[in-house]
């Protein structure tokens, strides 16, 4: 399940309970601290939330630019939801931000959920992603060469994944830790390499080689 962090209070019980139907697992955050859940949730999230009417500090503008600028973060998909007599407003909502009149259905807020995702990464989570004859099915887990499932365990799954959906993007070692297994956790930078060639194996050698290696600095997909 992926999580889903929301910013503001008011209409955050609604908003919850629309994300998980939709299948996020809904994080609570408090913006006038720390940018992440107080009960450190470790990866980062699928989607940030802003309940812009509920925010207590910092101002939705300032808080769009903290979680712009924000590099453990990256490019999280952000959706700022308005009440609708603040439209036009002038609320500083940063470029690639979608926009969401309150109130609003899940209908509404998955269509949002996928722009979002499309202008950050390029597909949304629904996807099938295709390189040559590598197939991955982003909402059943599922990898197949020349229509051939592979198997993959989650994290080699996970880095594959993160991976593929930046693609000729060079991420440090560090950067994967962060981004793939999370925050907290504590293993060294060889967890990323072990993986890599894991990973490597198992793709084969028609595609193992899309996953490059940048010399003293870490690893990019190569999609072409």
């Amino acid at each position: 399940m992926s999580d889903a962090w929301i910013y503001g209070s008011h209409g955050s019980d609604t908003s919850s309970r629309l994300l998980a139907e939709l299948g996020f697992s809904p994080h609570r955050v408090a913006a006038n601290g720390t940018l992440r859940p107080v009960e450190g949730e470790s990866r980062a999230p699928a989607l940030a939330l802003v309940l812009a009417n509920g925010l207590e500090q910092p101002s939705c503008a300032e808080l769009c630019a903290r979680l712009a600028a924000d590099e453990e973060l990256g490019e999280v998909p952000v959706i700022v939801a308005l009440p609708a007599d603040v439209l036009g407003a002038g609320i500083g909502v940063a470029e690639g931000h979608e926009l969401l009149v309150e109130p609003f259905t899940a209908e509404e807020l998955q269509a949002r959920i996928a722009r979002a995702r499309r202008a950050v990464n390029g597909i949304d989570h629904d996807d099938i992603v295709r390189v040559g004859s590598l197939e991955m099915n982003l909402a059943t887990y599922q990898v197949a060469i020349d229509g051939r499932p592979v198997d993959f365990t989650f994290m080699e799954y996970e880095l594959l994944k993160f991976l593929v959906t930046h693609p000729k993007r060079v991420f440090s070692r560090e950067a994967l830790l962060n981004r793939v297994w999370g925050y907290d956790y504590y293993g060294g930078a060889r967890t990323v390499d072990v993986h890599v060639r894991r990973v490597r194996a198992k793709l084969g050698s028609e595609h193992a080689g899309r996953i490059k290696t940048v010399r003293s600095v870490g690893y990019r997909w190569e999609g072409a």
